[in-house]
């Protein structure tokens, strides 16, 4: 257990890795972006849930904003120690791979959990609880699908990023393409989409329209627990495969 001491300090780097780059500040930009377009929809006193939850939470807040940062996050956790090579003096220390893993992971999902809640919740606040209870209780969905949608997005890429130095770029072209694309002509593929994940988790709180949502809620929690496990499972196998110099890796 004395292992997990390590944890805070392990966090602590990886936040310093996160957030000292200048792509840090355009996803604070992006996210500034439904909260802006809140305020616009209040000033012109379009206080609709409805047609706030299409144009704003699922358009941009759920389809762009969630995926990006929490993809970036993810799949940077541990990019720039193998970019630079630096990964070395973290595997050469007697700390248990599976700490390793939590730390970064943990670290990757505050940061996109902090900045796609934020954003969500501070839009929600301009524009949905001056609505009434049904306001709040939306706001509170879509936070709730920040947290879920993060928590899953962060974990697999972070996991892809120790197989592939091309997991930013697989996880644009996920971003895009099946969760873009193929989810509108393909709807039976919701059971392999984290935004699926993430509008199912919401509707625990607050009914989204059916077209959005394809999956129950309890669907949704089951197959986000299952991905995350899985996804930090095998994380921890690749990284105890992970090879010093000298290696294949």
């Amino acid at each position: 257990m004395g292992s997990i001491a390590v944890i805070p300090e392990i966090a602590r780097v990886t936040f310093r890795q996160l957030l000292g780059r200048r792509r840090t500040l355009l996803l604070i930009l992006l996210a500034a972006l439904p909260v802006l377009l809140a305020v616009a929809f209040r000033v012109a006193g379009q206080t609709d849930i409805e047609r706030f939850s299409h144009r704003v939470f699922d358009t941009i807040t759920v389809t762009i904003l969630l995926p990006l940062v929490a993809i970036l996050f993810g799949s940077g956790a541990f990019g720039a120690e193998i970019d630079d090579g630096t990964i070395v003096y973290l595997l050469a220390k007697p700390v248990p791979r599976w700490v390793v893993i939590l730390a970064k992971a943990l670290s990757a999902m505050v940061l996109a959990v902090a900045l796609t809640a934020a954003s969500a919740g501070l839009s929600g606040l301009i524009d949905l609880v001056p609505a009434g209870s049904d306001g709040v209780l939306a706001t509170e969905a879509q936070i709730l699908a920040m947290v879920v949608g993060s928590v899953c997005y962060v974990s697999l890429f972070l996991a892809l990023s120790l197989f592939t130095r091309r997991a930013l770029v697989i996880g644009i072209g996920y971003m895009l393409v099946w969760e873009g694309a193929l989810s509108v002509l393909l709807p039976g593929i919701a059971n392999l989409s984290i935004r699926q994940y993430a509008m199912g988790a919401a509707s625990a709180i607050y009914k989204l329209p059916a077209d959005t949502t394809r999956l129950s809620s309890d669907t949704a929690f089951l197959l986000a627990g299952v991905l995350v496990v899985a996804a930090l499972v095998i994380a921890t196998w690749r990284l105890m495969r992970f090879e010093l110099p000298g290696g294949t890796d």
